[in-house]
């Protein structure tokens, strides 16, 4: 709302609905250069207060202040065409106007508004020189007027740095110069199987701002035994403000032999960009070498193994001067040592040491791998899966906030637990109802990246001894009723500043820790999939841990459930479940999130199967949930219901189901603690319904309805439907 402070008129913010408020978004402008500063950062948007000056001397780092964007319009049209004069040449044209209007409800400067462009490009194979070996030249000529617009780039992402010139403006080709010219002559000797010999010079020119030279020279060659591959350029540019020497070179030389094979890499670049007035070089300037050798031994396609090293080194600007500042060596195995139909086994290692030229930098070691092992044993009764992964990266200190959108679009819904009006981050709980989503969860950008170091390792033990169901043993054919299967994954990520490198996955400093998510779960089935007295025990665990800005969250999950599963008499299907659930929730600065419930759960389901389409379900849950931290929460809940499912033949199915709900809830109903516990019901007596249908109307369009109601005691009937009407293309 506006209020008067010392007469002048300022923004202070109000959640009363009574006042007269105002949307208003702030602006960062630097740092007591402007008049308010962040209050609050807990709810949703930040909240910002005003700081009144000191002296005339502002105290504050934003403004509410906002660019308006005015409305432009960009339009293009293109005439292109061929034609070949013979067998041997081809002519390509291309002409182009645009009209780019900056802003429709302004006549200012609308003289600049049109501009053109065109394309000539020319081919011409000269003759075969030798055997099979063709000689070819091309040409091409683009003109690109000063005020022409395009809607996409014309040039690859590379272009301007290729050239030395300066990033493009708004939709600009490539810079604010002036009138472009850009023209390229080439000739190129090809052979189809031993590769191409190709050499470029090209020019460039904005009028008298620019004019640019560069010559570029590429070849990739198989001659028997040898490849050789190479990439240069060489750069010089001549313009108003600015002059620069530019060469780049990639090369690669590969040697074959009957059983491996050998080579070397090298690699430059230069660029020296000088400023014309001050005579001193751009910051752009840099320059690096990197040597390379690698070796290998056997079919890169099947089993091999790889080794290299590469060594490079970085100039970087040092007091005008070009000056080595950091140095890295690397070294990789690549490899693939067992490849079967039973046994895969491969293995990528790159481990890099970066050392700086600066005393006080510590030499930083990364490591990359990923080890990857399967095997299958005793005509695959045993299954087993290894994967174990380093990484060195980057991790953002990642911000979020909620946005409303339609009821149902959304995945959160917001409660004001405090009743202050003010929609804080920890007031945000995942919506159990279509009806109550009604927000989405956006991440914000973030510039703030935390170096880090990953490790992962993924475990999966399968046993299935079904082949044993025909033994004449009696002790296969018993087993032959179990399957068992065990996974395992921990996701571990770790800041990474230090020297030292921990490949232990499971173990870490409490405050390195920025990341973890651990799962372990073990499945066993008795006549898995039968429904002839089967049973399943399953039991599972699970940590996840994140650092937001606000601090870390924390979630930790154990579970063992078994399930009975029996058909009787081919119409009735008699299913029992129990749960013993322990789950647990810590945040560093939300205290409301953190709690602790220990769950017991019990559900008979017996279903009677009138025949394939059709099926009527009765049930009973008992669930009982005790938070054992805070304000010791306890509930109680019974559960009845019935269901049906009617389907015709995969073109029409319809479902329906009705819940009785009793909670005998103890503790503050009005708690992110409650809602998880009765997972969005309330206290008492609380029914839910729904009904859904489907219909294939042809082959090509579906039609779904659902509805969805509910009841509690402290509520109105709440209705939820959709029509969805989908069409396949």
């Amino acid at each position: 709302k506006k209020v008067i402070d010392n007469g002048v008129e300022v923004f202070e913010f109000s959640n009363n609905p009574e006042d007269e408020l105002y949307l208003v978004n702030f602006s960062a402008v630097g740092s007591l250069q402007g008049n308010y500063n962040i209050r609050s950062s807990n709810a949703i948007s930040n909240i910002y207060e005003y700081v009144a000056p000191i002296a005339g001397v502002k105290q504050g780092a934003f403004d509410p202040i906002v660019q308006l964007v005015a409305p432009v319009k960009l339009q293009v049209a293109v005439v292109n065409g061929a034609f070949k004069p013979n067998e041997k040449t081809a002519v390509e044209f291309e002409f182009a106007a645009s009209k780019n209007d900056l802003n429709l409800y302004s006549s200012l400067d609308d003289e600049n508004d049109t501009g053109v462009a065109g394309k000539v490009s020319i081919k011409h194979q000269v003759a075969n020189i030798a055997k099979d070996w063709v000689l070819g030249v091309k040409t091409d000529v683009d003109y690109i007027q000063d005020d022409f617009r395009n809607i996409e780039g014309l040039y690859n992402p590379e272009f301007n740095r290729d050239w030395n010139i300066e990033a493009p403006s708004g939709n600009q080709i490539t810079s604010n110069l002036s009138d472009l010219v850009f023209g390229i002559a080439e000739a190129q000797i090809s052979h189809l199987k031993n590769g191409v010999l190709k050499y470029q010079f090209q020019h460039l020119n904005f009028k008298d701002n620019y004019e640019g030279n560069r010559h570029v020279l590429f070849s990739k060659l198989n001659l028997k035994r040898f490849q050789f591959y190479t990439n240069s350029s060489f750069l010089t540019t001549d313009g108003f403000t600015s002059k620069s020497m530019f060469y780049r070179s990639d090369n690669r030389f590969k040697y074959s032999y009957k059983k491996g094979w050998s080579g070397v890499k090298f690699s430059t670049e230069q660029n020296k960009k000088k400023d014309v007035a001050s005579n001193q070089l751009d910051p752009i300037s840099q320059k690096f070498q990197a040597y390379e050798v690698f070796t290998g031994i056997g079919d890169s396609t099947k089993v091999f193994v790889k080794l290299g090293y590469m060594h490079r080194v970085n100039d970087s600007l040092q007091n005008n001067h070009l000056t080595k500042v950091n140095t890295s060596d690397t070294y990789y195995l690549d490899s693939q040592w067992i490849q079967t139909q039973n046994t895969n086994l491969s293995l990528y290692a790159n481990y890099r040491v970066f050392k700086s030229t600066h005393v006080s930098t510590a030499t930083q070691k990364s490591i990359n791998s990923r080890l990857q092992y399967s095997q299958k044993l005793a005509n695959n009764l045993i299954h087993w899966n290894t994967l174990f992964e380093t990484n060195a990266g980057r991790l953002p200190q990642q911000d979020f906030t909620y946005v409303e959108v339609e009821p149902g679009q959304g995945s959160f819904v917001w409660f004001d637990y405090n009743e202050n009006g003010i929609q804080e981050l920890e007031e945000f709980e995942i919506a159990q109802f279509q009806d109550q989503a009604t927000y989405v969860r956006v991440l914000l950008p973030n510039q703030v990246y935390i170096p880090t170091h990953q490790n992962k390792l993924s475990q999966s033990l399968t046993l299935n001894p079904v082949q044993w169901a025909n033994s004449s043993k009696a002790f296969k054919r018993f087993w032959s009723h179990f399957y068992n299967q065990t996974s395992f994954l921990i996701d571990r990520k770790d800041k990474n500043n230090s020297a030292s490198i921990r490949l232990n996955p499971f173990h870490s400093m409490e405050d390195d820790q920025l990341a973890l998510q651990s799962n372990f779960r073990n499945q066993l089935f008795y006549n898995r999939g039968k429904q002839h007295y089967t049973v399943s025990y399953s039991y599972s665990e699970s940590n996840a841990r994140n650092v937001l800005s606000f601090g870390y969250v924390e979630q930790e999950t154990f579970s063992h459930q078994l399930n009975f599963s029996h058909k009787i008499q081919e119409q009735w299907l008699l299913n029992l479940q129990t749960n013993l659930d322990e789950n647990l929730s810590a945040s560093e600065n939300f205290i409301s999130k953190n709690y602790q419930l220990n769950e017991t759960l019990l559900n008979p389901k017996l279903s009677y199967l009138l025949d394939d389409n059709k099926r009527f379900d009765v049930y009973y849950q008992y669930q009982k949930k005790d938070n054992v931290i805070g304000d010791l929460e306890q509930l109680t809940q019974q559960k009845y219901g019935v269901s049906f499912t009617l389907t015709q033949n995969q073109k029409a199915a319809v479902t329906g189901e009705f819940n009785y709900f009793s909670n005998e809830f103890l503790g503050n109903s009005n708690t992110p603690v409650a809602y998880q516990m009765m997972e969005g019901l309330q206290p008492g007596t609380n029914f839910t319904w729904s009904l859904i249908a489907q219909k294939k109307l042809t082959k090509f369009l579906d039609l779904n309805l659902n509805y969805f109601g509910r009841k509690s005691e402290t509520s109105r009937t709440i209705h939820t439907g959709t029509v969805q009407l989908k069409a396949y293309f």
